[in-house]
């Protein structure tokens, strides 16, 4: 009888993608051989975390079948290995799962394609399928304690990725980059979430891992899922008499206002990943460039609420490292989004900061002072460094008299930073003209980034 129960086990597995049982264009591990796939001579399955449990439960409206499940820890997982697969995964692919996660309360990881070490990847969050940080799909039908179909695809030559639950696209976008791609690590994550952010993994359990060399149609996701639900689909529990409502303390999250979106993030060493504390982080408007909040930095995070609906531009400078702005769009009320921020070592191979100036004028207006202002308290705790003023002008007009408005402009800045206790002999500078151009002069938006003085920085030679 327990070979009968095991062949029909394998026959409904096999049945989910109605091709032969041992083609080597897939492997599909159901766990009743431990981490090795149902087909001969594949990759074994590595442990990430806290080895998990093998659990035999009965499969749901069946009186006789049993499965293997995988029950894994909180920032644990599974691993597949793309090298020892033989580069199985590395052009087009697709990766099926049939699993269920314990919590679903914020970000939780499901695939990491660079080895913990970036937080970009697969998530679900708050039902929704979310690609960070680039795509979030519309809500999908995710609850904690269920299991669900999930399938990831990205396509090599058009770099499309397309994501589905329960046989329907939730998700499709093109990858800007190599993001949805294992790096050189060439291994594929499941679950364990990365070494930046932290506390974004759940507990959960494992029925079935499929992964294929090739994008399945969207045909074959919508049969393969129907021969889940018939098979595996778990009961779907009777609604209780709900309690009466418990009113609860008020905590964080319930004082959040609910017309604003929190927009949390982290500024971290691009080097080995660490937090940066006490960070300089500023939230602007896109469209104008406006101050909008800023803060610093404990531990590495930062938390602001923001209006929904609205483009922002995060910019993090911190002592040692090179300034870095990300963008972020808040599309929802009472949203949570992440925003990440990675710094690199100061290195003074670019402006540290930029001025920009009215048509035809020297003068300090707006952003400028306050952007000037930030950069003299930056020189102030950095007394090795230099402070070198470049000028320049867009290409309206008499180029003499170009080159004469970028001096000006130069001149105007050396005068506020001396007045605000800068050393003379720690500054110096020349105008260009219109002879370093920004960007084209071609159109008022170009013309206005050329009207500009760069302030870079030099260490002084003893």
């Amino acid at each position: 009888m327990r070979i009968q129960k095991n062949v029909l086990f394998l026959a409904i597995l096999l049945s989910l993608a109605n091709i032969p049982a041992f083609s080597q264009n897939q492997w599909t591990y159901d766990f009743n051989n431990g981490l090795n796939p149902i087909e001969t001579g594949g990759p074994a399955l590595k442990v990430l975390g806290q080895p998990g449990q093998y659990i035999k439960e009965k499969i749901p409206g069946s009186d006789y079948l049993n499965r293997t499940i995988y029950q894994f820890e909180s920032n644990s997982g599974l691993q597949f290995n793309n090298l020892e697969a033989k580069g199985f995964l590395s052009k087009s692919f697709t990766v099926e799962i049939y699993f269920k996660m314990n919590e679903l309360d914020s970000w939780k990881r499901v695939l990491d394609f660079k080895n913990r070490k970036s937080d970009y990847g697969s998530y679900i969050y708050d039902g929704k399928l979310n690609f960070y940080d680039y795509a979030i799909g519309e809500k999908a039908p995710v609850r904690a304690n269920q299991y669900v179909h999930y399938v990831y695809s990205r396509d090599f030559e058009t770099k499309v990725i397309k994501m589905y639950i329960n046989g329907q696209s939730k998700l499709e976008f093109k990858d800007p980059g190599t993001e949805g791609m294992l790096d050189n690590d060439q291994v594929l994550n499941l679950f364990q979430d990365d070494l930046v952010a932290g506390h974004e993994a759940s507990a959960g359990s494992i029925a079935l891992i499929r992964v294929y060399d090739r994008v399945m149609t969207p045909v074959f996701v919508r049969r393969s899922y129907q021969t889940i639900s018939k098979n595996f689909k778990e009961p779907v529990a009777k609604k209780e008499k709900e309690d009466p409502p418990v009113e609860e303390p008020a905590t964080e999250e319930l004082k959040r206002n609910k017309n604003l979106a929190l927009v949390t993030g982290k500024v971290y060493d691009g080097r080995d990943l660490a937090p940066v504390n006490d960070a300089e982080v500023m939230v602007r408007k896109s469209d104008n460039d406006s101050l909008v909040a800023q803060t610093k930095t404990v531990q590495g995070v930062y938390n602001f609420e923001l209006t929904p609906y609205e483009s922002y531009k995060i910019s993090a400078r911190a002592d040692g490292f090179q300034s870095r702005s990300i963008s972020v769009k808040t599309t929802n009320r009472y949203e949570e989004v992440k925003s990440l921020i990675s710094l690199s070592p100061e290195t003074y191979s670019s402006p540290l900061t930029t001025l920009y100036f009215n048509q035809s004028t020297e003068e300090l207006e707006g952003k400028a002072v306050t952007d000037l202002d930030s950069m003299i308290t930056y020189f102030q705790k950095h007394p090795a460094l230099k402070i070198v003023l470049k000028g320049h002008t867009d290409n309206t007009g008499n180029f003499e008299k170009n080159l004469e408005l970028s001096n000006r402009r130069v001149e105007t800045v050396k005068t506020y930073l001396l007045t605000k206790g800068i050393p003379a002999d720690r500054i110096e500078g020349n105008g260009y003209g219109s002879a370093q151009p920004n960007r084209v002069n071609r159109s008022e938006t170009g013309k206005r980034s050329n009207r500009r003085v760069d302030i870079w920085a030099e260490p002084i030679k003893r």
